[in-house]
């Protein structure tokens, strides 16, 4: 059993237009006083951490869900989110990797926890990713997911802050800055919505939950 996703998912004008408003939020950003540029990027990897965490924890309670009513269609659901989770947080550490750079002029600052955490759940969410394909079984699929949401946010969580503040956005005397990071979170999670509903029309998804119905 399929089901198609809402009208407003399948207009392909609305990805590129959110695109093109993060661009215009990000090219909005003033330079800050230390960091320059360099802000554009840190809030871009902010943003794209809450949304990732947001979208593995949205893939863990649809995995709940499931566990409760074996349902073809919420399995379609999970793995539209694991994937969209997996791609966000790859694309948070890349954006990782270039705001250290940029900020502290190491690609990878091994001594921070919260980037260990961050790698920790990058290859734990790939991981299982694969498994989940590969294994094609729905049980494994939702337990996977809770896991992988778990996870993801006690590591991340609990990760002790060194060298990274614990809310510089937060903690800013500038609304402006408040106002334009609430607005690309907001952009960001746009996006991950309309990527969440493209592959749950993919045929793909279809594929991989209908191989195997069983539990």
């Amino acid at each position: 059993m399929t089901a198609a996703p809402p009208p407003f998912a399948r207009n392909r004008v609305v990805f590129p237009v959110l695109a093109a408003v993060l661009v215009l939020l990000i090219a909005l950003l003033p330079p800050e006083r230390s960091l320059g540029h360099i802000i554009k990027v840190v809030f871009v990897h902010a943003a794209l951490v809450r949304v990732g965490l947001l979208a593995f924890a949205a893939a863990g309670i649809l995995a709940l869900l499931f566990l409760a009513k074996k349902s073809d269609v919420l399995l379609q659901w999970i793995l539209a989110v694991q994937y969209t989770a997996v791609l966000i947080w790859a694309l948070y550490v890349i954006s990782s990797l270039v705001a250290t750079k940029l900020a502290w002029g190491e690609w990878i600052a091994w001594n921070e926890p919260r980037v260990r955490a961050s790698i920790h759940v990058m290859w734990f969410s790939v991981i299982s990713l694969g498994l989940v394909l590969w294994l094609k079984n729905r049980l494994f699929t939702a337990v996977a997911n809770i896991l992988v949401a778990a996870t993801t946010w006690m590591l991340i969580k609990g990760a002790v802050l060194m060298r990274h503040p614990f809310d510089p956005i937060g903690a800013s005397d500038s609304i402006v800055y408040k106002i334009l990071f609430f607005a690309i979170v907001l952009v960001v999670l746009g996006l991950a919505v309309q990527t969440v509903f493209w592959l749950f029309g993919n045929k793909a998804i279809y594929f991989q939950t209908n191989q195997r119905t069983q539990v």
